[in-house]
């Protein structure tokens, strides 16, 4: 990993993405690249003003992280619509880091903010930070339906995160089980549950390929639940610092998922959240 890119609004949820970024960049000998984005219809006078206060609150941040990373970080200030600003510069980067945007649980309220549009068409593994990083990452969740996205995302996560506890997650949900109550059928959900967790453990194996000795120790954890529920049971016994997620190739797929799974994580995400794209894009 050669460039990590920042984007802060310079809040309180931008110090912590930048903090974690840095430690990152620390960790893994890479670039930092501080990204403020400021809007591109303000009048001159503002326009000029709020240019000089966000260049030199950039060049402040960058100017404190220099004992650490040398000549290896700087500040970068663009006008235009903040979304696409960050998406443009995130295309040059390794991956891309921002800030959590919390709003009092609600989840429907993070539908168009930048960070769920980023999200939606960032073809660069994206980092949203909860958390003050304040040790590197110990523990790690990885959620997988054993795509090619699921893959990247673990790949990504342990190169991120190359000492922590990984625990493996799968959820496989019988459908229309509703249809199979009463005591007749009770059977037949007894069989289709055992015969979709067999399938589970022999696809789990396929999907570790290659991965076996840093996996070894790695517990793997097959739930009979959707997969947003079955991940926040899993971080509810056992919190994570780090939950990764694949996301899906085709942009009508990916937008799919963002309106389930991971809109609903990253709205209010339970810890420190990585979603990587699959290692190309369908444009079918």
């Amino acid at each position: 990993m050669e460039r990590i890119l920042v984007a802060t609004d310079l809040t309180e949820q931008g110090a912590r993405a930048l903090g974690r970024a840095a430690m990152l960049a620390e960790a893994l000998g890479a670039r930092l690249e501080i990204l403020h984005v400021l809007r591109d219809d303000l009048p001159a006078d503002l326009r000029a003003e709020f240019e000089r206060v966000a260049g030199a609150r950039l060049s402040l941040e960058a100017e404190g992280l220099r004992a650490r990373l040398g000549d290896r970080v700087r500040g970068r200030l663009e006008f235009g619509t903040p979304w696409m600003a960050i998406l443009a510069a995130a295309a040059e980067a390794d991956l891309l880091v921002m800030g959590a945007h919390r709003h009092a649980g609600i989840a429907e309220l993070f539908r168009g903010t930048t960070v769920e549009r980023v999200a939606r068409a960032c073809d660069t593994p994206l980092l949203v930070v909860r958390r003050d990083a304040v040790k590197p990452y110990a523990s790690l969740l990885v959620a997988t339906d054993f795509s090619l996205a699921a893959r990247a995302a673990l790949e990504a996560a342990l190169h991120l995160a190359p000492g922590a506890a990984t625990r493996l997650l799968h959820a496989h949900d019988v459908p229309f089980r509703f249809l199979l109550g009463g005591e007749s059928r009770r059977s037949l959900l007894h069989a289709e549950r055992r015969r979709q967790r067999e399938a589970a453990g022999r696809d789990m194996e396929t999907f570790l390929g290659g991965l076996e000795p840093r996996l070894a120790g790695a517990e793997r954890i097959l739930l009979d639940d959707r997969p947003g529920a079955a991940i926040r049971r899993t971080l509810s016994t056992a919190p994570a610092d780090l939950l990764a997620v694949g996301t899906h190739s085709r942009p009508r797929l990916s937008e799919a998922l963002l309106g389930s799974v991971a809109r609903g994580l990253m709205a209010d995400p339970p810890c420190d959240l990585l979603a990587v794209p699959p290692p190309f894009r369908s444009t079918v």
